[in-house]
Order: structure tokens, then C-alpha cells, then sequence
């Protein structure tokens, strides 16, 4: 009898606490508007880039005063004839007429100078007329600047810290988690109760910012997001779980979560070889990079070298933020918790 009456409480205690954490998460702390502001500005500069019209390659310095374009057009082929250079010379005409006329004298011909010379520029001058290439090589560009860069490297890593470091921080500043742990529920499920009442608010600031970055890039950022919304769901799980264990195990998770970031992530995830193997953000990278890559673009712009397949990126991905769950709770209900910070 008393395990009939037990189980309904401890659901209900589970589903509750599940509710109230997702409620408490609505008031952003300190953390989530710098995250805020932060992704502002990153969406007005990716904007700004936009409405100058400067992803493109032609667009593209060669050096700090001149781009892609002006360098093409400074070296192709110096026309044979020039149109400002006239001389007047008898032309040949039936005795008794007298000469008329202006005829244009071509420039002096070097077989050598002018050969080569049209040989090496006329690839890129096909290549910069070439629209396919353009367009291809212009997304490819905003991916590696925007989404890998800004995105992987920045937003998403910050939204995700600060949403699920605060689950248990919350309760340490306002020190009532020893209260929380007295509820009757199992603190394994305490763990996860407070992990999916926070996951929502993760995925919404995750993709939400994903999606700010996108419609700033116009028509390139559509087609980033309509690609790439896959990856950026899957890696803002994964962090998710990460920075969601981080603030339950250490007292100052922010502080932790920022070190994690910027100096293993950010290291990890571009060193080549096997390390990389050890770093969430490489296996959301390589979503991106397999989608791009079936998508036929050239996927060399986005330096990633030796990216896992599809299935593999997936498979490590989703056992990440299973596993990390899994031992969170297991660890949360070992360790001991005091509220005197």
C-alpha cells in the first residue's frame, strides 16, 4: 500500500519540479543578457557585411587596399589596340586621290610577355565571370565566417552556458538547494528534472540565435538555415548536457563553462589528428560540413579536416548528451551539497 501511494507523489513532485524549473529559467539572469547583447552585435555586424554586399569573392582583399576584383582588373590583358591612339598615315588609294583618313596603330606585340600573361589570368577572369562559382563560392564563405565561426565558436557555446549553468547555480545563489535535495524525489531525478526544464529554454536561445545570424545574411543566411538547422540542434543538446553537469558539480560554473569553451573547444576542435575526437563542437562541424558537401558546394573553404560521416557525427553526438545525463545523475546523487556560498 504504501508503495501505491508513494509512486503517484513522486511523479507528481518530479513533474512539478520539472514545471517550476522551466518557469524560473523565464527570468533571464546576469549571464543570459550579456549573451543578449553579445549576439546583437555579432547579428548587426553579420548584417552590415550583408547590406555592403561583401561576401563575395570578388569582394575579397588581396591586400588592405585592394580586392579580388580591382586586382583582376588591373591585370588583364592590355588591349591590342588603343582606343585614344590614332596617327594619320597615307593610305593606299588609286593615283590622283590624296590620302584621308585616321587609322588605329596596334600595339608593339610581345609573343612572350603577352602569351603568358593571358595563359595565367585567363582562369581567374573565367572564374570571377563564372555566376555558378560566385554564388557557391559566396555562401560557402558566409558558413565559415558565420556559422562556423560566429555560431560554433561563440553564440551557441554561450546561450546553452548560460541557460543550463543555471539550473543549479540559481539554487546556490538564493541557497536553497539543500532544500530542493530534502523534496522526496531521488536526487538522480532531481538531476534530470532540473536538466529538462532547462533543455526548452536551450534550444530556443540555441536556435533562435542561430536563426538572428541567419535572416541577418539575407539570402545566404536562408539557405544557411534551412542546411544547417540540423547541426545546430544536435550540438546545442550535446552542450547543453555539458554545461548542465558543469553547474551542478562546480560552484562557479560560469567561470568553468568559459574555460571549457575558449581554451578546449576552441583548441581542440581545429587541432588535426585524433584529439579532435574528444571536442562536441568537431562532430557538430561535421554535420555542417556533410550537409554542404551533399549539397554540392565546396566544402575546402570550411578548413575541417578528416570530418566524421553523418551517422558517426549523429551516433557521438546523441551518446554525449545521453551519457553526460546519465553520470550527472548518478554523481549529483553522490555528492554532497552545503548551501553557505
Amino acid at each position: 500500500m504504501n508503495q501505491t501511494a508513494t509512486s503517484p507523489s513522486v511523479a507528481t513532485a518530479f513533474w512539478v519540479m520539472t514545471v517550476q524549473t522551466f518557469q524560473r529559467q523565464w527570468r533571464v539572469r546576469q549571464m543570459g543578457w550579456v549573451s543578449v547583447g553579445l549576439l546583437a552585435l555579432v547579428v548587426t555586424s553579420v548584417g552590415i557585411v550583408t547590406f555592403r554586399d561583401r561576401w563575395g569573392l570578388p569582394h575579397r582583399p588581396v591586400r588592405r587596399d585592394l580586392t579580388n576584383q580591382q586586382y583582376a582588373e588591373q591585370q588583364l590583358l592590355p588591349g591590342r589596340y588603343d582606343a585614344k591612339r590614332y596617327e594619320a598615315y597615307p593610305t593606299p588609294n588609286p593615283p590622283g586621290i590624296a590620302p584621308i583618313g585616321t587609322h588605329e596603330v596596334p600595339n608593339p606585340f610581345d609573343p612572350l610577355r603577352n602569351g603568358v600573361q593571358s595563359l595565367i589570368l585567363s582562369v581567374p577572369h573565367a572564374v570571377l565571370n563564372s555566376q555558378e562559382f560566385l554564388d557557391r563560392w559566396e555562401f560557402m564563405n558566409f558558413s565559415r565566417w558565420v556559422v562556423l565561426g560566429a555560431y560554433f565558436g561563440f553564440v551557441l557555446p554561450m546561450f546553452t552556458l548560460a541557460y543550463a549553468s543555471a539550473a543549479f547555480g540559481t539554487e546556490r545563489e538564493s541557497r536553497s538547494l539543500v532544500w530542493v535535495m530534502t523534496r522526496p524525489v531521488p536526487r538522480s531525478a532531481i538531476y534530470l528534472a532540473k536538466f529538462l526544464g532547462t533543455l526548452p529554454w536551450c534550444v530556443l536561445f540555441g536556435l533562435g540565435g542561430f536563426a538572428a545570424l541567419c535572416l541577418a545574411g539575407g539570402d545566404l543566411g536562408l539557405r544557411a538555415l534551412a542546411l544547417y538547422w540540423p547541426a545546430a540542434a544536435a550540438g546545442t543538446v550535446a552542450f547543453s548536457a555539458m554545461f548542465h553537469l558543469i553547474g551542478a558539480v562546480f560552484r562557479r560554473p560560469v567561470v568553468v563553462g568559459l574555460v571549457y569553451v575558449f581554451f578546449y573547444e576552441a583548441l581542440v576542435a581545429a587541432l588535426p589528428g585524433s584529439l579532435k575526437l574528444l571536442s562536441l563542437t568537431f562532430y557538430a562541424r561535421s554535420l555542417m560540413y556533410n550537409a554542404a558537401a551533399a549539397a554540392g558546394y565546396p566544402v575546402s573553404m570550411l578548413d575541417l579536416t578528416q570530418a566524421e560521416s553523418t551517422g558517426n557525427a549523429w551516433a557521438v553526438l546523441a551518446a554525449a548528451a545521453t551519457g553526460l545525463t546519465v553520470f550527472g545523475m548518478w554523481l549529483f546523487a553522490r555528492l554532497e551539497y552545503r548551501d553557505d556560498v
